[in-house]
């Protein structure tokens, strides 16, 4: 693998804002780190890039935007990690990253953002929006004007953007119905919740929990779905209808964000400890379910991950002219549980 500044700087244990320094002969770094830069520099066999050294001195100043929704919380502030360890590494660049949001669900409002940024011809975007034509068709358009665009958390399918950063939600889903197989059986009623069919990641997760239990004997009418738009009082009102309706249900898996909403239908239904909950995400709420009993077991996403990744992917396209070298960059899905939180 070829070094890089990111690599120099771990070792070297500076910032990547002094391996820039170094690199371009700069003032204001010690003698003693400047040498222990260039010592690293040499054990890693590193060969700078020319191209993105010239550029981050030439003057030519770029400018990404992320569009994305409102994230509150925990996903908003995993995102925003990322989005800030992106900026720290890349300080040194003449390179701008303009945060946009639009409120969950409303793809006219994030339509007009991209129109926005498309009219202020910025140099790439990074893209979280629900999956429709109307976006395909601005995806093509963005192409067309030769503005680079990542999807990350959501993908959107046969549409023209770079590649896709985010959870492999199939995967994930398949993972959660592993899971479930190990408290149910064949035959017994089981709760799935999510989005909406527009949000392609939850969809995939309900896809893929759902073949992984046909494979393993399980049908088609053992499933109850719900679609809840990441609401927590649509949630709430669903989960405690289905609890009503199904005295035998034996397990709620919730593919979207409204998991507090879900624990509170089960214990106000008095179920606790007699409804299993499978979820996603590892942010500190779910991390106290865990530990309290009310969700057993969380599928992770490494939310920090793909905000990051998705402007890295953008950095490497516009600024090196280097391609992403494949069509999906996923993070891994650790299985959380009591004793892994």
């Amino acid at each position: 693998m070829r070094a890089t500044i990111k690599m120099i700087a771990e070792k070297a244990g500076v910032s990547i804002g002094t391996v820039d320094r170094v690199l371009h002969d700069r003032p204001y770094v010690k003698a003693e780190v400047r040498s222990r830069v260039l010592q690293v520099m040499e054990e890693l066999h590193y060969r700078p890039n020319h191209m993105a050294s010239a550029l981050a001195t030439s003057g030519t100043a770029r400018h990404f935007v992320v569009v994305q929704p409102n994230w509150e919380g925990y996903v908003g502030r995993a995102i925003s990690l990322g989005l800030f360890r992106f900026r720290e590494e890349r300080r040194d660049y003449n390179l701008s990253v303009t945060v946009r949001e639009y409120s969950q669900g409303d793809t006219g409002e994030c339509l007009a953002l991209l129109d926005r940024a498309m009219a202020q011809g910025v140099d790439g975007i990074a893209l979280c929006a629900s999956d429709s034509a109307q976006m395909r068709e601005k995806l093509r358009e963005l192409a067309e004007r030769h503005i680079p665009v990542v999807t990350f958390n959501s993908d959107i399918t046969d549409a023209r953007r770079l590649c896709y950063v985010g959870e492999d939600a199939h995967r994930a889903g398949r993972i959660a119905g592993e899971i479930a197989s190990k408290f149910c059986r064949p035959g017994d009623r089981l709760l799935l919740v999510y989005a909406g069919p527009e949000y392609i990641s939850h969809k995939a997760r309900v896809d893929g929990f759902m073949e992984r239990l046909e494979e393993l004997g399980f049908s088609a009418r053992d499933f109850r779905v719900e679609v809840t738009h990441n609401d927590y009082d649509l949630t709430l009102a669903a989960v405690s209808q289905a609890l009503e309706d199904e005295p035998e249900l034996r397990l709620v898996y919730m593919a979207n964000l409204s998991v507090p909403a879900c624990v509170v239908a089960i214990r106000r239904a008095g179920r606790e400890g007699r409804v299993r909950v499978l979820a996603h995400d590892g942010g500190p709420e779910i991390r106290a379910f865990l530990q309290t009993g009310q969700v057993d077991f969380s599928i992770d996403q490494n939310l920090t991950y793909q905000s990051y990744q998705a402007l890295s992917v953008l950095f490497q396209a516009v600024l090196e002219r280097k391609l992403p070298e494949r069509d999906c960059f996923y993070p891994n899905s650790p299985i959380l549980n009591a004793e892994t939180v």
